[in-house]
């Protein structure tokens, strides 16, 4: 029986996953950039949000296809580690792409077994245009679509009238093609290039932005911040973008807030020797 990883134990592997992915993107000359959780621990407490074992990270649309490539392509050569995504995961239910530490398994409460380990959470970033009003809707039903038939059961709402509504909808997908809807939505958000556009955000999922100008966010100029005592790639406006997607992000939240917010149980697969 494989023991039940300690808090502090799927912290220390997610960030090795995060160091493995930092050396491919620096061995490249590709960016990224430390984003959500993940930045405000980088600022606030130089590693993680004590009560936090995610990691995210924003990578622009073109670095983000090529690494994903590159990881398919170089397999063996990046063993333990791989990527996980729908070009090479038929069972994989995201439009966002995990890089995963494959001694480890997780499990999550709500959705089926794909083969994820300890992973870092890849967003890419899209331009996009606000007079497009038709885009932002198809991607929302996309979504939406993805979000009931990728589950093993349906998430209720505390509105019975919502769950009403969406019974027999998400039985009536459950047959659906996930990994069609997943290429559909990829498509859809690649429609405007990120280098060519002024907004950006990471349209094909977590619209956290609200669609910004991209020399408010300081992309086109990395700085970097202390995360764990390593250096990794931020925003260089990443003060306003917190600022703009958590409001007043240096102060703590209340104690009974400050808990973990996965539903995933974490456990080691194979013993072998994990380097730090």
């Amino acid at each position: 029986m494989n023991k039940n990883l300690e808090f502090e134990e799927i912290q220390q592997g997610s960030f090795l996953v995060l160091k493995k992915m930092k050396e491919i993107f620096e061995k490249n000359n590709w960016n990224y950039f430390l984003t959500y959780g993940t930045l405000i621990g980088a600022v606030r407490h130089k590693g993680f949000i004590p009560w936090d074992d995610d990691i995210d990270v924003w990578v622009p649309r073109a670095d983000y296809e090529k690494f994903i490539d590159y990881c398919i392509n170089n397999e063996q050569d990046i063993y333990p580690f791989k990527i996980i995504h729908y070009k090479n995961n038929e069972r994989y239910i995201y439009p966002i792409a995990r890089f995963v530490d494959t001694r480890y398994r997780i499990e999550y409460e709500n959705a089926p077994d794909y083969g994820l380990g300890l992973f870092v959470d890849i967003y890419p970033l899209d331009g996009y245009n606000e007079n497009d009003i038709l885009l932002k809707k198809r991607i929302t039903r996309l979504k939406k679509r993805i979000s009931l038939c990728g589950l093993n059961t349906m998430v209720k709402s505390d509105n019975k009238l919502k769950n009403i509504i969406k019974i027999p909808y998400y039985y009536a997908l459950r047959g659906a093609n996930v990994t069609k809807l997943l290429k559909k939505i990829d498509l859809i958000a690649q429609k405007y290039s990120f280098d060519k556009y002024d907004v950006v955000d990471c349209t094909c999922w977590e619209n956290t932005l609200g669609f910004a100008k991209k020399e408010e966010l300081g992309l086109d100029t990395p700085s970097y911040l202390i995360f764990n005592g390593e250096k990794f790639q931020v925003p260089k406006n990443y003060d306003a973008i917190l600022r703009r997607i958590y409001g007043d992000y240096m102060e703590l939240p209340p104690k009974e807030e400050q808990v973990a917010h996965h539903y995933y149980k974490a456990y080691r697969i194979r013993e072998e020797k994990i380097e730090k």
